[in-house]
C-alpha cells in the first residue's frame, strides 16, 4: 500500500489497496458512531433508545451499503482503467 501511495509517477493504482482499509475504518466508525448514538438516545429516555436502536441499525446498514457500492465503484473503475491500459 505505501509503496502505491509513494509512486509519483502514478504507474500503480493505490484505490485497489487502499479500499479494504477504508472499508475496515468504515465499519468501525459506523458501529462506534451507532453505539455512541443508541447510549445517548437511552440517557435521554427509554422510548429514544429504542427508537435509535432500531432506526439507527437501518441508518447504519444502509451507511455501511452505500459505502461498500461506493468503494465497489472505485474498484471497477480502477480495474476497467487497468484493463484498457494493458490493451494498448
Amino acid at each position: 500500500m505505501l509503496s502505491a501511495l509513494t509512486d509519483l509517477n502514478f504507474e500503480r493504482f493505490a484505490t485497489p489497496a487502499v479500499v479494504r482499509f477504508l472499508y475496515v475504518v468504515g465499519i468501525v466508525l459506523t458501529v462506534v458512531g451507532y453505539a455512541g448514538i443508541v447510549i445517548a438516545f437511552f440517557t435521554r429516555g427509554f422510548g429514544l433508545g429504542v427508537a435509535a436502536l432500531v432506526g439507527g441499525a437501518v441508518a447504519a446498514l444502509f451507511a455501511l451499503l452505500l459505502l461498500r457500492v461506493t468503494l465497489e465503484f472505485l474498484v471497477a473503475v480502477v480495474r476497467l482503467s487497468q484493463d484498457v491500459r494493458r490493451r494498448d
